[in-house]
């Protein structure tokens, strides 16, 4: 097995809903070139993270929640794109880190 094959493997434990992961499913904006319509996958969520301001160096944080999604399955969502996962739907905000392995997001919350 390759070291590819067995991120992979890494990565499907934990995002897995039996370890650190939530059943959720993603919807694309409407405008989104790579993928269309709703995908089922799954997402670590984090609540009260920290988080800097984009874009400049400040001295103020704020508290936020991020989510993390393998990239293979939601590729780089916009700014609009959701996930709805326990009844609640993230709006994705911005995008903090995409290694093209796991896509982390800035995301706001509201019930669904």
């Amino acid at each position: 097995m390759t070291f590819a094959e067995d991120m992979q493997d890494d990565l499907a434990v934990f995002v897995s809903p039996d370890d650190f992961g939530v059943a959720a499913v993603y919807e694309p904006v409407l405008d989104d070139p790579v993928i269309a319509g709703q995908v089922s996958c799954n997402i670590v969520i984090a609540h009260d993270v920290v988080l800097q301001p984009e874009s400049y160096d400040a001295r103020v944080v704020e508290t936020g929640t991020t989510i993390e999604a393998v990239f293979n399955d939601v590729a780089t969502p916009q700014k609009g794109s959701t996930f709805t996962a326990g009844g609640v739907v993230y709006t994705v905000q911005r995008i903090t880190d995409n290694d093209r392995v796991i896509v982390k997001m800035v995301v706001t919350e509201e019930d669904a």
